[in-house]
């Protein structure tokens, strides 16, 4: 950018080099716009006319390049969040106050939010999750609004072990649908009109987007339990190589950036002032309202990082084998007269419908001798969700052989056979696009002596056959006091996996699904 100041006042100061202030796309076009009119006005700084670069930039290509590609002297990002997250070596941040803020809502085509009963009532998180909604969000591990509308379900939904089933369901409401970026969803509203997906972003973004395309009109919906609030930190950055005249610089430009006239400019383009409030004038016609909305506490870095780990796991591509203990003791009532393994296919139906259709999965059931000369018996093979079995695709075959499992329990309990017979047949149809895994479930010990391997023999063979650059972990979950945990959890160990103990019955769900993340987010989950 050019230094009007020293056009106008040539000889009058020495030029410096740039100060590049690297900011957030939304709001680097109202900073390069205060940018022209202050280096027009800005005194020298100890007699060095201040000549400012506005680079517009995600703030995760920031996070991935600083102190490398990415060289800047003042960073603002849409969150504070960003900063916990930056590792480069040598590279100092001076985290300050918001410059502005903008809450996140959620944007809905004009007709379709007087439906949901724009403007005169809120609209509950759980009425966007809860799948009656055409819906979806941004990818959370590259931009911040996703990020946020994931940890805004997390607080309302909680993050407890009795909440982990509801959250885990609530994120795959939107995981198979996630756009890469708000632009890309902005685009569907042109493009699609009402039929086009509700999804969330800034209330800024509400203000830029009516103004830059009036024909197709949105609005910001506020969630009534709160909703997170993008703070847009001023964040200075320094570096062994950062001189005195630089420091002195970014002092002036931010100081700059808290007076009235830059305010001013900055609450036109949409966003709020630090304390929530909106330009003069704004409401209905920008499509937002001019009261600001509550907002939830914001979240520390460590449960960002959690979250993102549950992303991870629920939205990569799957090959899973399910096997399933139908022996006798299976039959036991453990509740309400409800059997072992009544819960057990209530909680895999469960976990089916959290898998993306992308998945490949398939389901055994096992005890002795079930299907002879084998101790279990096939079910369903191992395949894409959306291929067909006989005359229904692979997921409809899957539910109606899960609500045939009590029907089959009865006999002993061939452990040692069948883990190896699992695991050897996922690891011949290894799919090196996909995480690769069996989860396995039974409520006794082995019983097949003498014609079953030892235990030792058992994992000698898993320990010789498992191959850390095509791994397939055996997850195993023990269910009841009879179930034999010590050798469940060596099973497991050896395939570097995670092995569960059931001693309440009524928790073989939430366990379903905790092994359903843990086949994909292993060993950090």
């Amino acid at each position: 950018m050019a230094n009007a100041f020293l056009s106008q006042s040539a000889g009058s100061c020495e030029q410096a080099p740039a100060l590049t202030v690297v900011a957030d796309p939304a709001i680097a076009p109202a900073l390069t716009e205060f940018a022209g009119s202050f280096q027009r006005s800005a005194p020298p700084v100890s007699g060095i006319c201040t000549s400012v670069d506005v680079v517009a930039l995600p703030s995760a290509d920031v996070v991935a390049g600083l102190g490398s590609s990415v060289r800047a002297d003042m960073w603002i990002p849409d969150s504070s969040l960003w900063a916990s997250q930056v590792s480069a070596e040598g590279v100092a941040l001076d985290v300050g106050d918001p410059l502005v803020i903008s809450p996140l809502v959620v944007v809905a085509p004009r007709p379709v939010a007087e439906q949901l009963g724009w403007p005169d009532s809120d609209l509950p998180w759980g009425a966007l999750l809860a799948g009656d909604a055409n819906a979806t969000i941004t990818d959370p591990t590259t931009t911040s609004e996703g990020l946020a509308t994931l940890l805004a379900v997390a607080a309302v939904v909680g993050t407890g072990d009795e909440d982990r089933t509801k959250l885990v369901q609530a994120m795959t409401v939107v995981v198979r649908s996630a756009v890469p970026d708000v632009a890309a969803a902005y685009e569907r509203i042109t493009a699609a009109g009402v039929e086009a997906p509700l999804f969330t972003a800034t209330e800024q973004s509400v203000v830029a987007h009516n103004t830059a395309a009036p024909a197709n009109l949105v609005v910001a919906l506020y969630p009534a339990e709160g909703t997170p609030v993008f703070d847009y930190p001023v964040i200075i950055i320094t570096t062994a190589a950062t001189s005195s005249g630089k420091a002195e610089a970014s002092a002036a430009f931010q100081a700059a950036l808290r007076t009235p006239q830059a305010m001013e400019a900055l609450q036109n383009a949409g966003f709020r002032a630090p304390d929530g409030t909106a330009r003069e004038g704004a409401g209905v016609v920008d499509g937002i309202r001019s009261r600001a909305p509550a907002s939830m506490p914001a979240p520390d870095p460590a449960q960002a990082a959690a979250i993102l780990r549950l992303w991870a796991a629920l939205s990569l591509d799957s090959q899973l084998l399910a096997v399933v203990d139908v022996s006798g003791s299976m039959k036991e009532p453990v509740a309400e007269g409800v059997t072992r393994i009544e819960l057990t296919r209530d909680a895999a139906k469960t976990a089916l419908g959290l898998f993306p259709a992308s998945s490949a999965l398939g389901l055994w059931a096992f005890s002795v001798d079930l299907d002879p000369p084998n101790d279990h018996v096939e079910l369903v093979p191992l395949g894409l969700l959306t291929d067909t079995v006989g005359s229904q695709t692979r997921q409809q075959a899957l539910l109606a052989a899960a609500d045939g499992l009590p029907d089959r329990a009865g006999g002993g309990t061939a452990l040692y056979d069948t883990v190896l017979a699992a695991f050897r047949t996922v690891r011949a149809a290894y799919d090196p696009a996909r995480i690769n895994s069996v989860v396995l479930l039974t409520d006794g010990r082995n019983q097949d002596d003498p014609d079953s391997i030892d235990l030792d023999t058992l994992l000698t063979t898993l320990r010789a056959e498992f191959d850390p650059a095509q791994p397939v972990p055996v997850i195993t979950i023990g269910m009841g006091p009879d179930a034999d945990h010590q050798t469940l959890a060596r099973i497991s160990e050896v395939t570097g996996a995670k092995s569960y103990r059931v001693d309440n019955p009524a928790d073989i769900e939430q366990v379903f699904l905790d092994a359903m993340v843990e086949r994909q987010c292993r060993p950090n989950c």
